[in-house]
C-alpha cells in the first residue's frame, strides 16, 4: 500500500475582488482568525491576496445606503478637488472627507466607517467613477 498525502480540499469564501471588479470563492491561503488575525484570499482572476472584508447584509435584500446617492463629478467643487486627501492605508479619516485614490485616478467622499474582525478599520467611500468601495484605514505597512 502506498503511502501518500491526502489532498484535503482548500476552504473557500465567497469575497468581492475590487481589481476584477468581480465576486468569487476565493481560497483561504492563510487565517490567523483563532488568534485575532484575519483571513487572507487569494483571488483566482487576479491571483492578488486580500484580507477578508467581512460578511455584507446581503440577505435582506436591502441596500442600507439606499437613499444615498451616487458622486457625479459636479458634486465636487474644484476646491473640493484642490484639497482631497490622497488615499493611503495607513491614514485616519473622518466621516465627509473627500479623499483621491491614485491608483485609480477617482475622488471619494467617505461616507462610514466600520470596524471589522480582528480589529481592522474600514472606510466606506462613494467615488465618482468606482462607486461605493471599502477601504483600509489606520493600516499597518
Amino acid at each position: 500500500m502506498k503511502k501518500g498525502k491526502v489532498k484535503k480540499d482548500k476552504e473557500k469564501i465567497k469575497q468581492y475582488c475590487s481589481v476584477c471588479k468581480e465576486t468569487f470563492d476565493m481560497e483561504v491561503v492563510r487565517n490567523d482568525d483563532d488568534r485575532g488575525g484575519v483571513p487572507w484570499l487569494k483571488c483566482p482572476g487576479c491571483e492578488g491576496f486580500l484580507p477578508y472584508m467581512g460578511e455584507e447584509d446581503s440577505d435582506s435584500g436591502v441596500d442600507d445606503h439606499e437613499d444615498q446617492q451616487e458622486l457625479a463629478p459636479e458634486d465636487l467643487s474644484m476646491e473640493d478637488r484642490d484639497n482631497a486627501r490622497v488615499y493611503e492605508q495607513t491614514g485616519e479619516y473622518k466621516i465627509d472627507d473627500i479623499i483621491y485614490q491614485r491608483s485609480w485616478n477617482d475622488y471619494g467622499k467617505v461616507l462610514e466607517k466600520q470596524v471589522l474582525p480582528g480589529g481592522r478599520k474600514v472606510i466606506v467611500v462613494q467615488f465618482i467613477n468606482q462607486g461605493r468601495m471599502r477601504l483600509l484605514e489606520g493600516a499597518e505597512q
